[in-house]
């Protein structure tokens, strides 16, 4: 897939978003910031800023249906796994040291927690997160389970026709209310509209465009149920979401535009690099940051120095751990993941050959 430098800044104001919600707003509500109060006025609009985790997920469907129509399920496995895995065992150590020694009670973690969330599978296994953020990773992890079960049974060609039916039964499980399950509603929503855009982008259809507008519903009526639930809705903040998420939707739409797809954006190939690092390790580490250093009265220049210092570990991050160490994460992984998954694919093959033949001659 070419690189789309508009999607790459997307990614990457999607990140700011989330960095300033935490920073400015949740971390104060839930109380893991405890030295400075809400900045007035900022604190109205940073409080959206969780929505910046819809578009992410909009971004990863659109990416991941190109890289799973010209991928096998074996290098499929190993490059959503070298995506996420280096940099966030790196997340996880990073805000572990700091949490062991200024974590407190809020943000304390302990050497069973660290060891379960370097398999990135906590919270199915009921531990707790070592930071907050890393709740939205199994959403891309099963959204990635999901696509890599179509592609290892050979479903690569019919993965459009999938995607649309995977579409209609969110529509269908919304009005008979069991679209709590998984990949029945919910996020999903947001993953399954950037596939569907993605699919647009290549070739329009009314079909297409119809789910997409119900997703767009579904997954917005989502948002705003999840923020009443919540004690915090009301009409206003209902009109700002549904403000917020259709801004989403219409950006996907002028970036399949030719004109919006083509542009060439000075930093972006850097940009969309950091965002992953970026989310990674600002939440926890930058509210110890806050309870450390700020005040009232300096808390704006220590949010500047606190930003900046997110993205110098972020390049860090980027460039030691993910480009420096390449390598090693593509021998590493081309060995425990992508050799295993060919050789057990291939062997499935030859048992269904073998099946389709001997059904042949019957």
């Amino acid at each position: 897939m070419k690189r789309l430098e508009l999607l790459d800044y997307a990614r990457h104001f999607a990140a700011l978003m989330v960095v300033l919600f935490h920073y400015t707003f949740n971390g104060i509500n839930n109380g893991k910031v405890y030295t400075i109060d809400f900045i007035p006025g900022l604190t109205e609009i940073t409080k959206y800023g969780y929505l910046g985790v819809d578009l992410f997920f909009m971004i990863s469907g659109y990416v991941i249906f190109y890289s799973a129509k010209n991928r096998s399920a074996a290098k499929f496995a190993a490059s959503r796994v070298i995506r996420l895995y280096p940099a966030y065992w790196f997340a996880v150590i990073f805000t572990a040291t700091f949490a062991y020694f200024l974590g407190g009670e809020s943000m304390s973690v302990n050497i069973k927690t660290v060891l379960v969330n370097l398999t990135m599978l906590q919270s199915m296994l009921g531990v707790s997160d070592v930071d907050g953020v890393y709740w939205t990773l199994i959403f891309e992890l099963k959204f990635y389970l999901l696509i890599f079960a179509l592609l290892f049974i050979g479903l690569q060609n019919q993965l459009e026709k999938i995607i649309i039916g995977w579409a209609a039964v969110i529509v269908a499980s919304y009005f008979i209310g069991i679209g709590e399950h998984v990949y029945m509603g919910g996020y999903y929503c947001f993953f399954v509209s950037g596939a569907l855009f993605a699919m647009l982008k290549e070739r329009f259809s009314f079909t297409r465009l119809i789910m997409l507008a119900a997703l767009y519903i579904i997954g917005t009526l989502y948002m705003i149920n999840r923020r009443e639930l919540s004690g915090h809705g009301s009409s206003s903040e209902s009109f700002i979401i549904l403000a917020v998420i259709t801004i989403f939707y219409l950006f996907f739409f002028l970036q399949n535009t030719t004109t919006f797809g083509k542009l060439k954006l000075k930093g972006s190939k850097l940009a969309g690099a950091l965002t992953y690092p970026i989310y990674l390790i600002h939440a926890h580490f930058g509210y110890m940051m806050l309870n450390k250093f700020a005040t009232n009265e300096n808390k704006v220049y220590v949010y500047v120095l606190l930003i900046a210092s997110v993205y110098l570990i972020a390049t860090l991050i980027h460039f030691i751990i993910e480009k420096r160490l390449s390598s090693v994460w593509k021998s590493l992984f081309a060995f425990v993941i992508e050799k295993p998954v060919a050789q057990t694919q291939l062997y499935f093959d030859t048992i269904k050959h073998q099946i389709i033949k001997t059904k042949e001659k019957a």
